[in-house]
């Protein structure tokens, strides 16, 4: 999808030339560039892009993250914010407004094109079999043994992805505590061991991705489960 059109929403007239010329260099198009969100909100509308690069701060009382709310309830488009913090807070804007990314800054060259190619391709991600989606924006892919979060992968420990990749093989069932030692290979290991583990892992994730189902074992749920 090299034609794709780019909107740019950016409070910082350097960063935003700067984006221009990467998104450009990689042969995309650039359809405009604001810093405004009432702005975004318009050109959004008018220009209809494949993609845009939203600043959380912006120039007047709409923010990035009400702006992308706003548009990605009217249109259908992939928004990847940009920001200069990485908290909880960043977590839930990019989660409402369905962003597919967040980029902190300062961001590189490789760093941006990889954004946009992701999220052009993230339709092509969610219909491949391989992909499961599970709670919490997180998705897990058997083919690569891969956990992401908002299309970006997350740094995980071999131990720790082998217990996730253990229990997506059983998505939405319990899977027996030893039955999990045995997938990583600490089958004399004791329960409390394990619990450690799987704490440290929702911790590092910063969700309850791993569910105890008491006196059983553990179980991942997928998106469409609640319960």
């Amino acid at each position: 999808m090299s034609n794709a059109k780019i909107l740019i929403v950016e409070d910082e007239r350097i960063s935003a030339e700067y984006l221009k010329d990467i998104i450009q260099k990689a042969g995309y198009e650039v359809v405009g560039i604001c810093d405004k969100g009432s702005e975004a909100i318009k050109l959004a509308l008018k220009l209809k892009p494949d993609l845009i690069f939203m600043d959380i701060m912006l120039k007047d009382n709409i923010s990035g993250s009400e702006a992308a709310l706003k548009i990605s309830s009217m249109i259908d488009t992939k928004i990847v914010f940009l920001t200069a913090y990485s908290d909880d807070e960043m977590i839930e804007y990019a989660i409402d407004s369905k962003a597919v990314n967040y980029l902190i800054k300062p961001y590189r060259e490789e760093q941006i094109v990889a954004a946009i190619k992701v999220a052009l391709n993230k339709t092509t991600i969610e219909n491949d079999k391989s992909i499961i989606e599970l709670k919490g924006n997180f998705r897990y892919d058997t083919r690569e043994s891969k956990l992401f979060f908002l299309n970006s992968v997350v740094p995980l420990k071999e131990s720790k992805l082998n217990i996730i990749k253990c229990l997506c093989k059983n998505i939405d069932r319990a899977v027996p505590y030893n039955q999990i030692l045995n997938c990583i290979n600490k089958s004399d290991a004791k329960l409390s061991a394990l619990r450690t583990l799987i704490s440290r892992i929702n911790k590092e994730l910063k969700f309850n991705l791993i569910e105890n189902v008491s006196g059983v074992g553990y179980k991942i749920s997928s998106a469409e489960k609640t319960d």
